[in-house]
């Protein structure tokens, strides 16, 4: 004989716990009647026409808008290459040729103001004849490749 029929012999099967009469007659319907009420699965929405095709429109003004910067980009390149980058104060002038260009960088920034940039530009080349004066008051200096300039 093991130890686990001499503990049962001992103590026996009984655990003094009884199910109550009738109890699994009724079991269903009683916790049916305990459950929370079970909420109704929604109904999905449909969706309008807008609603479907907004991804797609969304995509592709996302997909022009690359294209229109890649196209900035490639003007911007072809400008710069074709920009004279050994002697930029040559190209300034040239580009200071241009009416469209004086007009845009010559026009007064404020139009209250009483004294316009071209009344500026006057004052400081009456003020400066040469640039040597310039370099002293300033403490600016022309590079040598720049001396032809002057």
């Amino acid at each position: 004989m093991g130890k686990e029929d001499k503990l049962l012999r001992h103590a026996g099967r009984h655990t003094g716990m009884k199910v109550p009469e009738g109890y699994f007659e009724d079991f269903v319907g009683q916790m049916m009647d305990r459950l929370p009420e079970y909420p109704e699965r929604p109904v999905p929405q449909q969706l309008s026409r807008w609603q479907r095709i907004k991804p797609y429109v969304y995509m592709a003004a996302m997909f022009a808008g690359i294209w229109c910067m890649m196209k900035m980009f490639h003007i911007a390149s072809q400008n710069a290459q074709s920009a004279d980058l050994d002697n930029p104060p040559q190209s300034v002038v040239l580009a200071m040729d241009d009416s469209d260009t004086f007009d845009y960088f010559y026009e007064a920034s404020d139009p209250s103001d009483d004294i316009s940039d071209f009344e500026i530009e006057e004052a400081v080349s009456n003020d400066y004849s040469d640039m040597r004066d310039f370099e002293k008051d300033f403490g600016f200096e022309i590079r040598p490749e720049y001396q032809s300039l002057i």
